[in-house]
């Protein structure tokens, strides 16, 4: 075990390398599975109608909206809270220190603590059958707001210990790479999963599948706490720095150009790549059947894991190619296309006309030249983000040199608790654009009243083919203006979104290979060289 043991210098071991990257499979899966089907779960599963008086569907509906808007500000209003903590999380980790390690604790502690709410907010409704409706909102407000701080703990550790495993930016774009291969299993797994599962046994599985997660979530964390080696702490050099304040997590933003570009391109980033997964399953469902469109949303979604995987066992290869300016470029081109031609791809222009292939046979059964070519484009979409998500990863976690470099101050766990800040409001939007969009599309009707067969179903009052059937004869009476609207945000929208993100950085982001190479050999002849007297001077002068 390594529970206390450290390493010097910029070779990493190669049990924390390959333990660091590792784990993070099933660190996003669960935080995959709760960011990304939380909501869907309670929007569909029943329990909004439970206990509700179903026989006036129009009460039922209005109703079915207040309680959805409630979820929607909550989740809104938690994911910014719990974004504005990230920075606060990252100046606790530079205070404390634990014999243990400055990142290992609170991995751990944030792992506990954190399955413990996602246990409570997928179980509790078949736990306890007073959770009806607006009593389960008040169980989700609470165990929420819980599951989000839990999970900074975690999440700012385990991101803020990368940049402090090595400086050398090959060694370090290698782990970057590795680990985020890891991350996409987990988000793959869970994402592709979970729409097949609840298609075949009904959103009653979810519970079943949260404790799998969970426990594999816990369990890795654990491993990671007991065998991985952290790098040596430099505390002489901490202490030259001044105690750091909550106040000055934004100050680094706001004097360290780099840092907030990338702040923003980030956002952006994450803002575009997630409204089409926040979208994506209730757009299949409405643009096909209930049917079919959680099969055709699983196959998308292993397209989706293997564009991801596959720009990320090229990126090595590419990167030595190409500059990383170049890759965006391609990358910009690869998104407009495909986004393009999702739009276009199977537009509903009247009732059962499409243009392209029908999403079904004549019989009912799935398209399957739809579904090829449906993929493809996906492919495209997501073989492109991949390889941007990368490079921009990258470019952020680059700014922590040149910070060090103009200020004297590495603050890595400080500026990369800024990368899941940008998630997380984000995510927050995200959430938001998919209440407006039910709201422009007139869906909720729809929804409340699959909710309300979901609840029968979950009570055996029916069964699960008259589950499905009554769905489908639902969705049936979608006008296509509706599918239309909803397609705008699944396709139009992030499109946007990216366009927006790769005119900033080329604009403004000038770290490129020659500018970070010189830093690194700058920063490291200074470390030689220059006096405490030096350095006390130029942090006095930041300050």
């Amino acid at each position: 075990m390594n529970i206390t043991k450290t390493y010097k210098g910029n070779d990493v071991p190669k049990s924390t390398k390959w333990i660091y990257s590792s784990v993070a499979t099933f660190r996003d899966a669960c935080y995959t599975l709760v960011s990304m089907f939380l909501v869907t779960y309670i929007q569909f599963s029943g329990i909004l109608t439970k206990g509700l008086d179903t026989s006036d569907s129009k009460k039922l509906t209005a109703t079915f909206v207040s309680m959805f808007a409630v979820i929607t500000a909550l989740v809104i209003g938690y994911r910014i809270f719990d974004a504005l903590n990230d920075p606060f999380m990252g100046v606790i980790i530079e205070k404390v220190h634990f014999k243990t390690g400055k990142y290992k604790p609170w991995i751990l502690i944030g792992s506990i603590t954190n399955s413990i709410t996602v246990i409570a907010l997928f179980l509790a409704p078949s736990w306890f059958s007073w959770l009806s409706s607006w009593a389960y909102i008040g169980w989700f407000a609470a165990f929420y707001l819980l599951w989000g701080m839990t999970f900074t703990m975690n999440d700012i550790a385990y991101w803020g210990m990368l940049p402090s495993l090595t400086s050398d930016e090959k060694k370090r774009n290698a782990i970057t790479t590795i680990m985020t291969i890891f991350c996409s299993v987990g988000q793959f797994a869970v994402a592709g999963l979970s729409p097949i599962l609840s298609g075949k046994f009904g959103y009653s599985v979810y519970p079943t599948i949260s404790i799998i997660v969970t426990v594999l979530f816990l369990i890795s964390q654990i491993v990671l706490f007991l065998f991985l080696k952290e790098h040596e702490r430099d505390v002489e050099e901490e202490k030259r720095h001044p105690a750091p304040k909550f106040k000055n997590m934004f100050s680094i933003m706001k004097k360290n150009d780099q840092v907030r570009i990338m702040v923003i391109v980030l956002f952006i980033y994450y803002l575009g790549s997630g409204i089409l997964n926040t979208l994506g399953l209730n757009y299949f469902y409405f643009a096909i059947n209930y049917s079919v469109g959680s099969s055709v949303m699983m196959y998308f979604t292993i397209i989706y894991g293997v564009g991801y995987l596959l720009a990320q066992s090229l990126f090595p290869l590419i990167s030595k190619k190409l500059s990383k300016n170049r890759i965006l470029f391609l990358c910009f081109i690869g998104v407009v296309v495909g986004y393009i031609l999702f739009f276009i791809y199977s537009l509903p222009i009247g009732d059962n006309k499409y243009l392209g292939p029908s999403p079904l046979t004549s019989d009912g059964k799935l398209n399957i030249v739809y579904l090829i070519l449906l993929c493809l484009i996906g492919l495209i979409i997501f073989f492109s983000q991949g390889l941007f998500y990368l490079v921009i990863l990258i470019m952020m976690t680059n700014t922590i040199e040149y910070n060090e470099y103009v200020f004297y101050e590495r603050k890595e766990a400080v500026i990369f608790s800024l990368r899941p800040l940008t998630t997380k409001l984000a995510s927050a939007l995200q959430q938001g654009i998919l209440y407006l969009f039910l709201l422009m599309s007139s869906l909720y009707e729809v929804i409340s009243n699959i909710s309300n067969l979901q609840n029968q179903n979950a009570l055996n009052e029916i069964s699960s083919k008259e589950l499905t059937d009554g769905c489908d004869i639902l969705l049936s009476t979608l006008k296509p203006w509706q599918v239309i609207v909803f397609k705008l945000g699944v396709s139009i929208l992030p499109l946007i979104l990216f366009i927006v993100a790769y005119f900033i950085v080329k604009a403004k982001y000038k770290i490129d290979e020659k500018t970070y190479a010189e830093m690194v050999e700058e920063i490291a002849k200074r470390k030689e060289n220059i006096s405490n007297e030096e350095v006390n001077n130029q942090l006095d002068s930041n300050n």
